[in-house]
């Protein structure tokens, strides 16, 4: 972002093509792990009255997601004025939207043919270069832009941007607290460097930053959104809430702003006001799908099934070959218990696209509407064509070892093991499989589950248990006390610990286990066991 006060501290106002472009990333163009967070440019050149009010409309298309009509505006800007960059800019900015990169560089490179020093576009194709690791081309790009100008804070944040790519923490961190200290009145260093902290876990520097950043620039979005998701993640709640108010505020036309506002409110509590922020977003953006499937889940939260029925519709209406309306039917019906009529409506979105979730969804809702043969046909029809589908094979799994056709489940098991033989899932369950079947396997199965996530207390419990069994009491013992510290909510953990005690020869500890676990009301599958066991002891 360029420094947004001038020497007079007089805050300065970027213009419609700059804010146009700022604002098609922020929507759709994703910086960092953290969130999307933008360089927001100033043109060089500001436009002529006619380009500047033509530009208005391409900001208010790009604010409300319709990439398709941002681009329409922008391709008659260029009829109009074919020899002006900024005019390609915001052809590029909906490509961007769009996500069709390609054509958003050309649109850029062709900005740049006509004004080699055109900021906006070196800025972006240099992101663009990152985005798609061209690092070199990005690298000498940034390095021009400071060799004119060596404080050029959209350079040095692009530099650092580019050196968190490539994991190079400490570079990142160097150009971002250079940028800070060039500009000390500028929000976006603080911005990223807020991002930065977020993903190297340091919470407490991150909100000092954001805060910071907001503090210099109340009106800054992406200093608003940043600093919202670092308090939801510190647990501010009602922070959060206020923080997302103030950004959808700032960009009212913003559906991205008002989900925000909406998943604040639901970490907050606040269903209804929730429910507002996101029919206010679908207002501004109806085609906007993940806010859709929000609001409807929300609907079923709130008991109003029908409610969310008619947001399935709506998508089904709008965009008829999409299979996104139909499987947010097909999960309305299912949360009402409608089975029958899921299926239908999972049979219709499996008809327009194919594809292993689906596939998932279909075969459970055929399962609980008791057409069981039909179910696993269609999933293993699925299968046969898609044989590589990891997330279909480990679901088959489970659902064949939860019915108890544990040989079944052992095949699908040993087929994903053999594409991926590092699977922890697959090799856990696969070794307590062994072990229910008595192979000999259980154990070195076990064991390279626990050598590859050796702090997953479900796999050291699994490992644990099938130790103690082969009477190997005092390792497997050990490994069963560090899962249930890990996990100390755990009933089966804690079972486990408590027989493993037993067969210890230490009678009183897994008494004092037993009865501590068997307290309360809470129903594990080995209750019953746990009971038996207390009573031998």
């Amino acid at each position: 972002m360029t420094d947004p006060r001038s020497d007079d501290g007089v805050r300065a106002l970027p213009t419609v093509m700059g804010l146009a472009l700022a604002l098609t990333v922020a929507l759709c163009w994703p910086m960092h792990d953290a969130g999307a967070i933008v360089i927001e440019t100033v043109p060089r050149k500001p436009p002529d009255e006619q380009l500047q009010a033509a530009g208005t409309q391409v900001i208010s298309d790009l604010a409300k997601m319709d990439f398709d009509r941002a681009l329409e505006s922008a391709n008659k800007m260029i009829q109009q004025n074919p020899g002006e960059p900024a005019a390609y800019n915001l052809q590029g900015g909906a490509y961007l939207g769009k996500k069709d990169y390609i054509r958003a560089r050309k649109s850029f490179e062709k900005a740049l043919s006509l004004d080699s020093d055109n900021s906006e576009a070196l800025l972006y194709l240099a992101q663009l270069d990152v985005a798609q690791n061209a690092l070199a081309s990005a690298q000498k790009r940034y390095q021009g832009m400071l060799a004119k100008d060596p404080k050029n804070i959209d350079a040095m944040v692009g530099m650092a941007r580019m050196e968190g790519r490539a994991k190079n923490e400490k570079s990142e961190l160097a150009w971002l607290e250079k940028a800070k200290a060039a500009h000390p009145n500028a929000a976006a260093p603080r911005v990223f460097l807020g991002d930065y902290y977020l993903r190297t876990n340091n919470r407490p520097k991150a909100l000092a930053e954001l805060t910071d950043a907001v503090q210099l620039d109340g009106e800054n979005p992406d200093a608003l959104d940043a600093l919202g998701q670092a308090q939801l993640l510190d647990g501010q709640k009602s922070q959060a809430v206020l923080t997302y108010q103030k950004l959808a505020a700032v960009r009212p036309q913003s559906p991205v702003a008002h989900y925000r506002l909406a998943s604040a409110k639901i970490n907050a509590g606040d269903l209804p006001g929730a429910e507002e922020s996101l029919r206010r977003a679908l207002q501004i953006n109806p085609d906007y799908l993940e806010v859709a499937f929000v609001l409807a889940a929300l609907e079923v939260r709130l008991g109003r099934h029908e409610e969310a029925l008619k947001v399935a519709k709506q998508i089904e209406t709008a965009m008829p070959k999409s299979p996104a309306g139909y499987v947010l039917e097909g999960d309305v019906l299912n949360a009402q218990e409608r089975y029958a009529d899921a299926v239908k409506a999972y049979e219709r979105a499996y008809d327009i696209q194919q594809t292993g979730p689906l596939a998932i969804k279909l075969h459970a809702a055929k399962m609980k509407a008791g057409v069981t043969n039909e179910a696993d046909t269609t999933l293993q029809k699925w299968l046969r064509i898609n044989p590589n589908d990891i997330g279909g094979r480990l679901y088959l799994a489970d659902e064949n070892a939860r019915a108890g056709r544990n040989k079944l489940a052992i095949e699908q098991y040993q087929m994903i093991l053999k594409s991926d033989p590092k699977n922890v899932l697959a090799l856990n369950n696969l070794a307590n499989l062994y072990q229910a079947e008595k192979d000999a396997r259980a154990r070195d199965v076990a064991e390279q589950a626990y050598k590859l996530m050796p702090s997953s207390p479900m796999i050291a419990d699994t490992l644990g248990w099938i130790l103690v069994e082969e009477g190997k009491t005092a390792r497997g013992l050990q490994l069963l006390q560090e899962a249930a510290a890990k996990d100390p909510q755990n009933p089966e953990l804690r079972y486990h610990v408590a027989a493993a005690l037993a067969r210890s020869g230490d009678k009183a500890k897994a008494r004092k286990e037993l009865e501590t676990l068997l307290a309360g009301d809470q129903k594990f599958p080995q209750r019953e066991a746990a009971q038996t066991l207390l009573k031998q002891l």
